[in-house]
């Protein structure tokens, strides 16, 4: 089971992990969460909780059932996200810690440190007029080793791949060409097929090497990218 608390000091952490770091097309959401200290805070004394773990090991439907559980119960959970023009504009990383630092600047509950999963983290002051950074601790696989990152996975999973749902309801070109409903925008064989055949469209992030090489022969060779 992931720790609830990384070190037991009596400081309230907030865990962050993003979802769709990887994909060729459409936004990067990250989630922040902060969750109770003890299972005595749960009605199920944490029942629930030490099925929390890294959302890429959890089946849609489980996940599902979890992100609800968690934007339910934790103390506070929210999400925020870099559109592909930001990623394209800063580069992935930047935006990824961009759209994690927005996500702490929403957040009401005071906290007095950061597990941050991976190896790097830009630090943050906490808003105007903060001068010292708060403290952060950044985990490599920290969402199968923490509970408030494997929380926020769950979270940032669960919010990306609805709004790529949504996205492809609102446009079934999306994927009929790159069948986005099921790679969530990620560069299967099926998406890079759709990358060569139709080039990139509105939303693939052309900083991608992937989606930069497609975009040469689409331009040589016509078609439609982007309607």
């Amino acid at each position: 089971m992931a720790k609830r608390i990384w070190i037991d000091d009596g400081s309230v952490e907030v865990g962050l992990d993003e979802a769709g770091r990887g994909s060729l097309w459409g936004r990067l959401y990250v989630g922040a969460v902060i969750m109770a200290p003890d299972d005595e805070a749960y009605f199920d004394n944490g029942v629930v909780l030490r099925q929390i773990t890294d959302s890429k090991a959890l089946t849609r439907r489980k996940r599902a059932v979890l992100a609800d559980w968690i934007r339910e119960n934790a103390i506070e959970a929210v999400v925020n996200w870099a559109e592909p023009e930001e990623i394209d504009t800063v580069n992935i990383l930047r935006a990824d810690m961009a759209a994690m630092h927005r996500a702490l600047s929403t957040m009401e509950i005071p906290f007095q440190r950061i597990l941050v999963d991976g190896d790097y983290w830009l630090p943050w002051s906490g808003g105007a007029g903060v001068t010292e950074p708060v403290p952060a601790i950044t985990i490599c696989e920290g969402d199968a080793k923490s509970l408030p990152i494997a929380a926020a996975s769950i979270i940032a999973k669960e919010a990306h791949d609805a709004w790529v749902r949504a996205e492809v309801a609102a446009q079934p070109v999306l994927d009929e060409r790159y069948g986005l409903s099921r790679n969530m925008g990620y560069g299967t064989a099926e998406h890079i097929a759709g990358l060569k055949k139709w080039g990139p469209a509105v939303g693939h992030r052309k900083s991608f090497a992937p989606v930069r090489s497609a975009a040469p022969l689409f331009r040589s060779g016509g078609g439609a990218a982007g309607k």
